[in-house]
């Protein structure tokens, strides 16, 4: 059900943990000096062309929201399986709710992983059933953490518009209208430690669907692997940043001058491993 050696084999090999993919690093807080914003903005469009991956530092997401995300994410996972079935993925293809991986076909090899997939933007279109009412601090917790990301998502593309040298309201417009964002949804992962990760795969390899993926790991434990050059690198987590990636229509939309990179998450022996994913 889950192993998948030949499946890793054949996807191409890991370079050590000597030559772990060190992402450019983005600091939000330059792009509001006047002396320093024209270079930060360079490097940001630098690290969308060549990596599809950086990390962003200064992000200006309140540090209380992320912590209660944090500690929402962590107390669901630990819960009884029976208790987090409560939302567990239906049959009826709106794809929310609690499981091991919500677009699995029969006979598919399973991620090494389970997952809560909801959407949270806009508001008007939320269907809170599947949300987790226990905790009982997890649905406040996550509608927060999602107004800010929103916001976040809505400077990091301004920045990106001045890189492309095109309107700011015709990049946010593909992506925003009006005052309501466009859909946005969350995957919180868990990705249990596994005696044997080399024969497993916590998340298969893929390319983000949408525009801009934001990522908070809620621990230390690595595991994101980013493929370049048919090799594939670990990334090392920098404490307090985000992991921003590149998505396929932000892709399409540059024409291709920013490139959605494909990427997987590998289980740690030792550790497990948590993520909450807007996108």
């Amino acid at each position: 059900m889950f192993i998948r050696t030949d499946e890793v084999e054949a996807a191409g090999a890991v370079v050590g943990e000597d030559e772990a993919f060190e992402l450019p690093v983005v600091d939000r807080a330059k792009f509001l000096d006047p002396e320093l914003s024209a270079s930060e903005t360079a490097k940001l469009g630098s690290a969308c062309r060549d990596r599809g991956f950086f990390q962003l530092t200064s992000h200006g997401v309140d540090e209380a929201v992320i912590q209660r995300m944090k500690e929402s994410a962590t107390e669901f996972f630990s819960l009884p399986l029976e208790s987090k079935n409560a939302i567990a993925f239906r049959q009826d293809n709106t794809f929310q709710g609690f499981g091991h991986q919500y677009n699995r076909r029969p006979g598919d090899k399973m991620d090494w992983g389970e997952c809560v997939l909801l959407l949270t933007q806009p508001v008007q279109d939320r269907n809170m059933e599947p949300w987790p009412a226990i905790p009982p601090a997890f649905r406040e917790a996550l509608d927060n953490y999602s107004v800010e990301v929103t916001e976040l998502a809505r400077r990091l593309l301004g920045y990106m518009a001045s890189d492309l040298g095109v309107s700011h309201e015709a990049l946010l417009g593909a992506f925003f209208s009006g005052n309501a964002g466009k859909a946005q949804s969350v995957a919180i992962h868990r990705y249990p430690p596994c005696r044997h990760p080399e024969k497993v795969v916590g998340l298969t390899p893929h390319t983000d669907g949408l525009g801009l993926t934001v990522l908070l790991h809620v621990d230390d434990t690595p595991g994101l692997q980013v493929k370049r050059g048919g090799r594939w690198f670990p990334v090392r987590p920098l404490p307090g940043a985000f992991v921003i990636n590149v998505g396929d229509i932000l892709d399409v939309l540059t024409n291709g001058a920013y490139g959605s990179a494909e990427h997987r998450v590998m289980p740690n022996a030792e550790k497990g491993r948590t993520s909450v994913v807007i996108f």
